[in-house]
């Protein structure tokens, strides 16, 4: 079997790199431990890359519909799929997820798709006037959050495969002790809420502890008022981390926070503010618990009271209470707690999503 997944971001070096950029990626990589696998994708360069059963072909871009780095598109993509037996989309409303359903379609190809999230107002109007939807066979979703975003004709076809985790390289470490540090790591945006961690952080009122805040800075505004939020307080930027120190960082800590919302603190407001959360996954995979919030699918990725919390969006004050809990535990309560983290991602590890998406695909 030889499968092409077709991701229509654009990786630079002034990409916004989330799940939805790195799901597509790992899924790939897994897959091609089992099969002949190619991620597609796109730069401002081509570039090739081969080992064993992965091939990664990038295709260069030098124009974007209304400037939208979604609508990545160059012609020659599509030669990727003539040898596939099977087409996997992801991201359901660009336009290189439009254009390369209907070629797959035409060479009668099975079509697959994942979508998540954002997209394009071409891809989108495709999608509507073209019978895009009727070439897939499923929708492959991460929780049963995000089959709600589907288009009714797709809800009909939707599949629920939940997780992507590296278990073998997030594990816990017993001989790593852990610190009072309380933990965050994600993309630096108005979104992720951490203004609400901030201030949980100042209620919490526990001096001997920090909060590390780890990831890159999409929101120059965010980040100066939440430097501002900070002032006074134990509160640690790390832009630079490598993977090796997100490693570290996760075992270490007490607990792990990501406080998602729907509305920003500046009243926007995102639909889709978090498909699955691989900051939770690879948490719990550590053996530390988690805290998030009640928006998007995040709920679905914690077993409440067993691997960490879900609290209410926007609360300071939600989020506070549940770090009382989780810093407070005794050491038996802690280890317990970390047997059951581990437990609970197992079933969500890469081997079994990959292997589920082959039975999927061969049906």
């Amino acid at each position: 079997m030889k499968v092409v997944h077709i991701t229509p971001t654009y990786f630079d070096d002034t990409s916004i790199i989330g799940g939805g950029e790195r799901y597509p990626t790992e899924l790939a990589s897994w897959m091609a431990k089992d099969v002949d696998t190619t991620l597609v994708s796109f730069s401002s360069e081509r570039k090739s890359y081969i080992q064993g059963n992965f091939r990664s072909e990038v295709y260069p871009v030098k124009y974007f519909y209304q400037n939208n780095k979604v609508d990545s598109f160059n012609i020659q993509y599509l030669s990727s799929i003539f040898s596939a037996d099977v087409v996997h989309i992801h991201c359901l409303n660009a336009l290189a997820s439009a254009i390369g359903t209907l070629s797959a379609s035409l060479l009668g190809k099975r079509i697959f798709v994942t979508d998540h999230g954002g997209g394009s107002g071409l891809g989108w109007k495709l999608n509507q006037y073209l019978p895009t939807l009727r070439c897939y066979r499923n929708a492959i979703v991460h929780g049963r959050f995000g089959m709600d975003y589907l288009p009714a004709e797709l809800q009909k076809k939707a599949v629920l495969i939940k997780g992507g985790i590296d278990t073998d390289r997030f594990y816990p470490e017993p001989s790593i002790q852990k610190e009072n540090t309380v933990l965050y790591v994600g993309r630096i945006l108005p979104h992720k809420g951490i203004n609400y961690l901030v201030e949980a952080f100042r209620i919490l009122n526990r001096p001997e502890y920090k909060l590390k805040l780890v990831g890159r800075v999409y929101s120059d505004r965010f980040y100066q008022d939440l430097k501002e939020l900070a002032e006074g307080l134990s509160v640690e930027f790390i832009h630079d981390a490598d993977d090796r120190r997100v490693l570290h960082e996760y075992r270490t800590a007490r607990v792990t926070v990501l406080p998602s919302v729907h509305t920003t603190c500046y009243g926007d407001y995102t639909p889709v503010p978090e498909l699955m959360g691989f900051t939770l996954l690879e948490s719990q995979a550590c053996g530390t618990p988690v805290i998030c919030t009640d928006a998007g699918a995040m709920p679905e990725f914690v077993e409440q009271g067993q691997t960490g919390y879900v609290v209410q969006q926007n609360s300071g004050e939600a989020i506070a209470t549940a770090m009382r809990q989780l810093i407070n535990l005794s050491p038996t309560e802690s280890i317990e707690y970390q047997m059951r983290c581990r437990e609970w991602v197992e079933p969500l590890s890469w081997k079994t999503v990959v292997q589920k998406h082959l039975e999927l695909y061969q049906q």
